[in-house]
This record gives structure tokens, sequence and C-alpha cells, in this order.
């Protein structure tokens, strides 16, 4: 982290202390990665400044267009204290081309390598598994945990991986980073899980 020094010292458990500390520490990170994007949005898409809404602070970045909402934010790990993790969020799509625009893909595939939908209401996962490894074409594919409360899925004729919990599904691709090709090939894949009524699409 940029704003890090010799004099500080590591956390080594997690708490709303050290959260802050790695927020405040990371900052400058934080704004250089939203300024980045910033002028590559800009470059891209040809917004104008006055539709744009940009704030960065506190370790937290927010950019706003006409076509998406994005997040850039700092945290501590959650499996490592004495680690951080940078994270950029695609939060909302505001038109239904933006998913399919090469601009869009070329801007954030090397930002963004999960797709990840939040269910409405909770699943039923022991249900979800029961069905498919009742589909041939899928059994093979599925693990699971002994409880039920997870699944996975490993597509590799989509190069795709799917993680489901009761309250989410994500998808991240097998091999390379190529966010066009996630966001297509995640649509494939909801498509082949329509008969296991998770009712969902993509737009």
């Amino acid at each position: 982290m940029s704003g890090y020094q010799k004099h500080h010292r590591v956390p080594d458990g997690h708490s709303d202390a050290a959260q802050g500390f790695v927020r405040k520490a990371g900052h400058p990170d934080v704004k250089s990665a939203a300024d980045g994007l910033y002028s590559d949005i800009r470059t891209l898409f040809a917004y104008k400044r006055r539709e744009f809404d940009y704030t960065c602070e506190d370790g937290f970045a927010w950019i706003k267009t006409p076509d998406f909402d994005l997040q850039i934010r700092i945290d501590q790990c959650p499996d490592d204290p004495k680690n951080y993790r940078l994270s950029t969020e695609i939060t909302a799509l505001h038109t239904d081309s933006i998913a399919d625009d090469s601009r869009f893909h070329s801007c954030f595939t090397h930002h963004c390598d999960q797709l990840v939908v939040d269910f409405a209401s909770p699943v039923r996962v022991e249900d979800k598994i029961d069905r498919l490894e009742d589909i041939d074409e899928l059994r093979e594919a599925l693990s699971y945990e002994p409880d039920g409360t997870a699944f996975e899925l490993k597509l590799p004729q989509l190069d795709l991986h799917i993680h489901v919990t009761e309250g989410t599904m994500t998808f991240r691709l097998l091999t390379l980073r190529n966010l066009g090709k996630l966001l297509e090939h995640s649509q494939k894949a909801f498509d082949i899980l329509a008969d296991c009524d998770f009712g969902l699409k993509l737009r």
C-alpha cells in the first residue's frame, strides 16, 4: 500500500481499527486506480464532465456514468489479516446494450474477473443439487458440500466455473480473463440451468 510507512504495525487480526488502518494507508492506491479508470472511461466513451459523478475518499471511490456505475475499494483481506484486497466492482448497468459493448469489455477486462448474481430471495441449495444430479450432462461437472450449503459446477465447454450458495451465484472463467467472454458464456450457462428454476438472466 502506498500509504504504508516503516513505523506502521502490520495488523495481526481483524478489527474495525485494522480495517480503518488499511483504508487510510491504501487510499492513495484507490485514488490511483480510480483516476486511471476515470481517464480510460472518458477516452473510450467520450462522456462529458457533467455526465460523470466521481467521488474518492476514505479508501473508497465511486464513478457513476450514464451507462454503468462502479466502485473501487480497499479492505483488509478476510482470509489473511496481514494483507489487503483492492477490488473493482461494476455495481449497476443502466442500459441493456452496455454488456455487449466492446468498449466496456476493453475497459474492464483487466479489472473484473467474476460475475456475481445476488438472488432476490434465498434458494434451497439442496433442491438445486438434486435437480442437477438428474441432468446427465451436468452430473459429472457437479461437486458440493456434504451439508448441501453450496455447490460448484465446472463447465470446460463454456470455460466456466460456477459457485452457488443460498444467496449468490458466482461465475468466473477457467482460463484467462476476458470480460466479454465471461458475460456471454454466463448467459449461456443461465440457459443451461433453466431446468433448475434459477430464473436468472443477465439482461
